[in-house]
């Protein structure tokens, strides 16, 4: 079965955003399983499941496995993979938990930490945001930060998103609430982002 969000492909400047088949998630496992690969034992709370481990990795592969369904208008998630020069870099996601009422849209990201700190962060957060704003009509977009990553609420500032309120997820892990405007979004929009795929997605999403 094709699904609908199988065609998506966003593309900026040489970094591509795609939904991953069975050898980006190889790569991306391989990235999960080494200690340190994604975050330092210090910064462990600032992802919300296991890393480091072959265990983490089996359940990596279970939850990005069990997201290759058809989405439904109201609730849907989308992984992309973060393509830096062919190879599977990272992960960010689009989703919507009430798309047919409110047509928000949350992000999540993480990146290998042999690719932090180049900015590429930044423009996939972009880049989701263009198939967001430009391309499903989204009327807005939310995300969460640690309240000590210092770093993620930076970029996630810098994009134009302005904070919430806070609170604690269910790990006991303070956090802080953000979201963006579509006209603060025009501000830091990426010039020359081509989208791809999007008319199955969208047909999928916006159904009666």
């Amino acid at each position: 079965m094709t699904l609908p969000q199988s065609a998506l492909r966003i593309e900026h400047a040489g970094l591509v955003l795609a939904p991953p088949g069975d050898g980006e998630l190889r790569v991306l496992a391989e990235i999960v399983e080494t200690p340190g690969g994604i975050v330092t034992a210090e910064e462990a709370h600032y992802v919300t499941w296991p890393t480091g481990s072959a265990a983490a990795v089996a359940s990596f592969l279970a939850f990005h496995r069990s997201l290759r369904v058809p989405p439904a208008p109201q609730r849907w998630l989308v992984p992309f993979a973060v393509l830096h020069d062919g190879r599977a870099v990272g992960v960010v996601v689009l989703e919507s938990a009430a798309w047919t009422t409110e047509r928000t849209v949350g992000t999540r990201a993480w990146l290998a930490r042999t690719h932090q700190g180049r900015g590429l962060g930044r423009r996939a957060r972009l880049m989701l945001l263009e198939l967001a704003f430009a391309h499903l009509d989204a009327a807005g977009a939310v995300t969460t930060a640690a309240a000590d990553n210092a770093a993620s609420r930076r970029i996630t500032e810098r994009l134009g998103y302005r904070e919430t309120g806070r609170g604690r997820a269910a790990d006991g892990v303070d956090e802080v609430h953000y979201r963006l405007a579509p006209d603060a979004w025009r501000e830091q929009r990426l010039d020359a982002v081509e989208v791809r795929g999007i008319a199955p997605f969208r047909a999928a999403i916006d159904r009666a």
